[in-house]
């Protein structure tokens, strides 16, 4: 099997079908909760949210390989964590727990009304499960807390436990606003607001020598968009295959389970309407980033 073929087989985003769409219609779009962040002709030093996971933890988290479907999980549980880590070098937060994505996953699930044998589920279930159950650290599932698919997948099918949603409901996410347009990207990432994306679209696995991934095929997939940049307009989208995924040469200082895509393929991707900037707040607010990621470091 190869590598393209096994990640198609556990991507796990079930589709824009009625469903999906009926829990986005209810919230808002980006450019309505935040209209103030929107600029003209966004442009200039790009900018890396990623860079937060080092300056807060030390390290890129090494985050395991999804086994199951539930990249939903994934994308929006590695935004939490990123989301954490800006607000820590913001001074917003004092401290850092990583989130368990076999619970989100799950939670959302539960609030789709799809728990069942079947893998997957919707962005905009999960920001509706994380806004209304809420969420749970890895801490909270006790000593043997790291991910574990078959965890997700029965979580998946019974839902989560009764105790952990209780813990669960004094930490809920603030605000997730739909992300539909490369401005209302920028914007966000200009503010501080990973975007999780979810979508059909496909991609090579091995980074040309920018970094960047080309579109092929069709996935139905959740990853997340953790930086933009303009000199060669595009998004560095951070995936949940494992640390050895995408190969290939890497720059501006991005994770090595992260690819650029060019501005068009991620216009495309936001464009099936569930892709969401995350929020600890309840409303999206202007915020000055550290100088430092928007230029190349060396580690």
């Amino acid at each position: 099997m190869s590598d393209s073929t096994h990640l198609h087989a556990v991507d796990g985003w079930l589709g824009a079908d009625e469903v999906q769409r009926s829990f986005a219609a209810w919230r808002p779009m980006f450019s309505s909760a935040a209209p103030q962040l929107l600029e003209d002709e966004p442009g200039g030093s790009p900018i890396l949210l990623y860079k937060s996971f080092r300056d807060v933890l030390g390290a890129y988290p090494a985050y395991p390989a999804q086994q199951i479907g539930d990249c939903v999980g994934f994308g929006h549980g590695h935004g939490l964590d990123m989301l954490q880590c800006i607000e820590i070098a913001l001074g917003e937060l004092s401290e850092y727990r990583e989130s368990s994505t076999e619970f989100i996953y799950a939670a959302s699930r539960e609030v789709a009304g799809i728990l069942s044998h079947r893998d997957g589920s919707y962005g905009s279930a999960a920001v509706s499960a994380m806004s209304t159950i809420g969420v749970v650290s890895r801490e909270m599932l006790g000593p043997d807390g790291v991910y574990s698919g078959e965890r997700a997948k029965s979580w998946g099918y019974y839902g989560a436990p009764a105790e952990l949603k209780e813990k669960a409901a004094t930490l809920r996410l603030g605000s997730a606003a739909r992300v539909a347009t490369w401005a209302e990207l920028v914007a966000a990432m200009r503010n501080g607001y990973p975007v999780s994306i979810c979508s059909n679209q496909g991609f090579t696995t091995t980074r040309d020598r920018d970094g960047f991934c080309a579109a092929q095929g069709s996935w139905g997939h959740c990853m997340l968009i953790g930086g933009v940049r303009f000199d060669r307009p595009g998004a560095c989208i951070l995936q949940s295959w494992g640390p050895g995924q995408p190969t290939g040469p890497l720059t501006l200082d991005q994770p090595a389970y992260s690819f650029w895509a060019d501005r068009t393929t991620v216009e495309t991707i936001l464009s099936q309407g569930d892709s969401w900037a995350l929020a600890k707040a309840p409303e999206f607010a202007s915020r000055t980033l550290p100088e430092h990621w928007s230029y190349h470091r060396a580690a």
